[in-house]
This record gives C-alpha cells, sequence and structure tokens, in this order.
C-alpha cells in the first residue's frame, strides 16, 4: 500500500510541475543572425457619403531584412533593410499601383527609393523600439529617386516626413513587434501591451495575448484586442478628424529562443465616422494583417 502511494504522489508531483511549467519569451535576436519579416495588410473599406457608397481594396505589402549588429543589456541594434514594398488600391474603377520593385520612370514613385534603403533601430527585450536613426538618409535617397530638380527637393522631403518619421517608424515596428509579456508565463496567462500608430490615421490598440500551447519550441500565442481611432490627419490635403472603434483577433507563432515571429494573422475591424470638409462619413473597414519571419543564416 505505501508503494502504490508513493507511485500516486510522484504521478501528481510530476503532472502539476509539468503544469505550473513557465517559459521566457522575449527578444532574443542572436548579435550577427539576419532574419527576413514579409508584413502584408489586405483591406477592405467601405464609406457612405450623402447617401452614395464607395467602396476601396487596399493591398500593402513590406519586405523587411533585420540585420543584428551589435547588442547590449538585451538591446539590440538593428539595421533594418526594405527588400521590398508595394502597394495597391481600387476605388470606383480606378486602379492605384506603386512598387519597389518597378523602377521610377515617370519620378512619381516615391517606393522606387526605398528599395535598399536602410534605417536603424534598438529593439529592447520587451519589443519596444527605444530608438530609431538614419531616417533622414533614408528621405534623401527617397527624394533623389523622385526628382532631380533642387527647388522640389525640400517640398517633397518635407511631405513624405510626414509619413516617415522617426516616430512613426517607431510606432510602426512596436504595432508589430511588440508583444511579449515582459516576465515569466505559463499555458494559460495573459497579459496586456498597448500600441500606437499613426503611418495614416491615428490608431490605439490594447491587445491581451494568451499563451496557448509550446510545441517543438514554438509559442502560440491566442490575440484579442481593442482598436480606437479619435484624431485628426492629413489626407490628399484634407483635414480628416475619425471617431472609430474595433477589433483585432488572430494568433501568433513565435520561436521561443530567439522571440522571432514565424506567422501571425490577425483580423482586423474597425467601424464608426470620419469628418471632412463639412461632412461625415460612415466608415467602415476589415482587413487581415499578416507577418511572416524566417532566418537567413
Amino acid at each position: 500500500m505505501k508503494f502504490l502511494t508513493t507511485i500516486v504522489l510522484s504521478c501528481l508531483i510530476s503532472i502539476s510541475s509539468f503544469a505550473q511549467k513557465t517559459y521566457i519569451i522575449k527578444q532574443n535576436y542572436p548579435v550577427g543572425k539576419k532574419y527576413d519579416y514579409n508584413i502584408t495588410s489586405d483591406q477592405i473599406i467601405k464609406e457612405k457619403i450623402s447617401g452614395q457608397e464607395i467602396n476601396l481594396t487596399q493591398n500593402i505589402g513590406t519586405d523587411y531584412t533585420f540585420d543584428i549588429t551589435d547588442g547590449k543589456n538585451g538591446d539590440k541594434n538593428i539595421k533594418v533593410i526594405y527588400n521590398r514594398i508595394t502597394m495597391k488600391s481600387v476605388a470606383m474603377g480606378n486602379t492605384m499601383i506603386m512598387d519597389s520593385d518597378q523602377g521610377n520612370t515617370d519620378q512619381k514613385n516615391p517606393f522606387a527609393g526605398l528599395k535598399g534603403a536602410t534605417f536603424n533601430m534598438v529593439f529592447g527585450v520587451n519589443g519596444e523600439i527605444k530608438s530609431v536613426t538614419r531616417i533622414d538618409e533614408m528621405l534623401d535617397r527617397m527624394v533623389s529617386k523622385m526628382t532631380s530638380d533642387s527647388s522640389q527637393v525640400k517640398l517633397l522631403k518635407n511631405s513624405l516626413s510626414k509619413q516617415f518619421n522617426a516616430e512613426a517608424m517607431k510606432q510602426t515596428m512596436e504595432s508589430s513587434f511588440k508583444l511579449y509579456p515582459g516576465k515569466p508565463v505559463k499555458i494559460g496567462d495573459s497579459w496586456t501591451v498597448d500600441t500606437k500608430m499613426q503611418m495614416s490615421m491615428p490608431i490605439e490598440t490594447n491587445t491581451t495575448y494568451l499563451l496557448r500551447e509550446v510545441n517543438d519550441g514554438i509559442a502560440t500565442l491566442n490575440v484579442k484586442g481593442t482598436l480606437v481611432s479619435k484624431g485628426n490627419f492629413e489626407a490628399m490635403g484634407n483635414t480628416m478628424e475619425t471617431d472609430l472603434k474595433g477589433t483585432n483577433s488572430g494568433d501568433v507563432q513565435l520561436d521561443l529562443k530567439t522571440g522571432m515571429i514565424l506567422n501571425s494573422h490577425l483580423r482586423i475591424e474597425m467601424f464608426g465616422r470620419v469628418k471632412t470638409m463639412g461632412q461625415d462619413i460612415d466608415f467602415e473597414i476589415q482587413g487581415i494583417n499578416k507577418i511572416t519571419g524566417k532566418a537567413l543564416n
């Protein structure tokens, strides 16, 4: 009887130990490694203005290389290289396509200057982007691909800097990569991360991540959060004021050893109103955001 009791107790201890196993999920890129990240956003936008409905579809894709050049106290200095960026918009029978791989024969494609362009950032252990530098050099490269007219250089650079600046790039990177818990977690544990982004309209996110499972060194997270866009921005020379709310949901797979995102699939929905030029616009956006990552060396 004593022998049987010992076996039962041993099993219970083993089960308890397994259930309580903790994991460290953080940015842990090794210095000298390179990673490729492809980020895509597919969106369907519906607007209703004075009873007229307008539908817009948009696809934006960016391919980066992260070159981990240095590190200190867990923070990593990363050289970010643009390999390719594309955008396709379709609205009211009109299609606009920009692609960094297409060159710039008409001198109107700012993406042409992004192919091969770089900037530097410091990536914290918890996914925080602590600094972004060399954006000015990147803007000079973009403008040089767009015009050789010295009188236009300053105007173009000022215009592009509204979208491509250190704070905007910081927010963009954090919106994709700031998802780590900042503490050891067990399966079933959850944590919340707040981020902001303003590449066009301002968006604040409050996202809860839950560690669902760990298999073969890959952590799978469930994602569920809220989105709010309330503020002003400029689009095509007009000031827009947003009052939108929505949700994001999906899942993320991470390499447990390095913290690298292997796959991320999120569904985005936002609804509300946008005001511009004295008009209220009923606004709805639905989208799928994806990230795929892989080590290059």
